[in-house]
């Protein structure tokens, strides 16, 4: 049984703000982004083997030293992966919206999990069983070379927020978490606590505290116990460690390139 993460995991977006400009898009299939490099051949092949689900906040989509079941590509929802350490609540190490994908190791054929995966945001992902995944990257090589890359990209990433705790202030990472987080959940409108914060970022609720009251007093932000609105996301951007947009960085010049499809 997979135990629930504490309630303070729990990160709401505001459901009437996040992903509007979604229901625009009429092919869901377009909007996860490794799903949508596929060619529409391939594409088809992924969707008739995966199913769409909706995912509520809290769910655990993996355990640290368990095993998962299934790959999770995001549509409108928002995974948070956590690394625990001696018992405690976990550390952020990564956040996953619709430009990517959760429980990375089922490409790689590993089913035990190295962090924990938890549902942020609620909302909705294609979900495909591991041995149906396992079936696709046998068979297609343009799916095994985009997944491959994505994940390059998360090991990236990875050693980058190594970097961003030992190199960066509070302040500025608070900063790139708010802007990494606006940028999966599609909204500016989030609703989160200090302790969520304090939680992501691996430091204390004061820390937290101090760096998100220098934020709105330079009206970056504008937040109440519970409720953050990112008021100027372009000087919050400036504020951000240079990691925000390293990461993007990475992932654009990563996946930008052609797609494979004969071997």
């Amino acid at each position: 049984m997979i135990e629930q993460p504490p309630d303070h995991c729990a990160v709401a977006i505001n459901p009437q703000l996040r992903g509007a400009h979604l229901l625009l898009q009429k092919d869901l299939s377009l909007v996860n982004r490794l799903v949508a490099l596929m060619p529409a051949s391939d594409r088809a092949i992924f969707l008739e083997h995966s199913e769409m689900v909706e995912l509520k906040v809290q769910t655990v989509l993996a355990q640290a030293g368990k095993n998962s079941d299934h790959a999770y590509f995001p549509v409108d929802c928002v995974v948070v992966s956590l690394l625990h350490d001696n018992g405690a609540d976990g550390v952020e190490i990564g956040l996953v919206g619709n430009e990517g994908m959760a429980n990375t190791s089922l490409v790689l054929g590993v089913r035990t999990s190295a962090f924990t995966s938890v549902v942020q945001g609620a909302g909705r992902s294609f979900k495909i069983h591991h041995k149906e995944l396992e079936k696709l990257l046998a068979e297609n090589l343009c799916l095994r070379v985009v997944l491959n890359r994505y994940i390059d990209v998360r090991m990236r990433q990875l050693a980058q927020r190594v970097a961003c705790k030992n190199s960066h202030t509070v302040k500025q990472r608070l900063a790139r978490w708010l802007l990494m987080t606006r940028d999966r959940a599609h909204a500016n409108e989030l609703f989160l606590t200090h302790e969520i914060l304090a939680l992501m970022l691996g430091v204390r609720r004061e820390s937290v505290t101090l760096a998100a009251r220098s934020l709105q007093t330079h009206g970056l932000i504008s937040y109440t116990r519970g409720y953050v609105m990112l008021m100027d996301t372009a000087a919050l951007e400036e504020v951000a460690c240079t990691c925000y947009r390293s990461d993007i960085a990475v992932y654009e010049r990563t996946l930008r390139q052609p797609c494979p499809t004969t071997a």
